[in-house]
């Protein structure tokens, strides 16, 4: 079974030993290491996918929209690294895959119809919850305040961008940047984080039942 902890952390031990580092920096290596190697193997798990699918293009604007209101935004986790690499890779290409279904059924008009309702209805939750809590970080509340406004300011902005270029960019890389961040917005409400858990324990559960032989 993949453990990224711990390939990163034999990996931080190795090269704390042959460049003489101090061994207190041992797990800030294996931090950094952790994030590098997730996002590699994640990046090429889900490009190589939705490349063969022939919604490449989809996917990268759900991923960079969903990615960059997240920095600012927080939300729900996963427990394990390969939890969280099964469940975006699933809902990052299925958003993809919507987005190219949404582009064929629905004109400019409509779209706008329901873009507009959708982005009040971030608007109103990034107000209402944002930042949302993620482990092992405590933000105060003149941090919350300032993530809060950098969230609602990246959603306009997103909005902004969208009318401004609309003429220029397909309607489905459009529709795949909304649901990205509609995405993002449900992983920071109170509903958002039940659903994770939820998720989370169900994986949990199909991981005992493997290991056990069950299935």
């Amino acid at each position: 079974m993949l453990s990224l902890y711990n390939l990163s952390d034999k990996i931080a031990r190795y090269l704390t030993e042959i460049t003489a580092c101090n061994p207190n920096e041992t797990d800030t290596v294996r931090y950094g290491l952790e994030i590098i190697l997730g996002a590699m193997i994640k990046g090429i798990t889900l490009f190589s996918i939705a490349y063969y699918w022939g919604i490449l293009h989809e996917v990268s604007a759900v991923l960079i929209c969903s990615i960059s209101l997240r920095l600012v935004s927080g939300g729900a986790h996963c427990n394990t690294y390969l939890r969280c690499l099964f469940c975006s890779t699933i809902i990052y290409l299925s958003a993809g895959k919507v987005a190219i279904f949404l582009d064929k059924a629905l004109d400019e008009l409509q779209f706008i119809l329901i873009l507009l309702p959708c982005f009040f209805l971030m608007l109103t939750s990034a107000f209402l919850w944002a930042p949302g809590k993620v482990p092992f970080r405590i933000i105060n509340s003149n941090e919350s305040l300032i993530f809060k406004i950098l969230t609602v300011l990246l959603l306009i902005s997103w909005l902004a961008i969208v009318f401004c270029y609309s003429l220029h960019l397909q309607l489905s890389i459009i529709i795949a940047g909304l649901l990205g961040l509609l995405i993002q917005t449900f992983s920071y409400t109170p509903l958002g984080y039940k659903a994770i858990q939820k998720i989370d324990a169900m994986l949990s559960k199909v991981k005992i039942t493997v290991m056990k032989g069950g299935v």
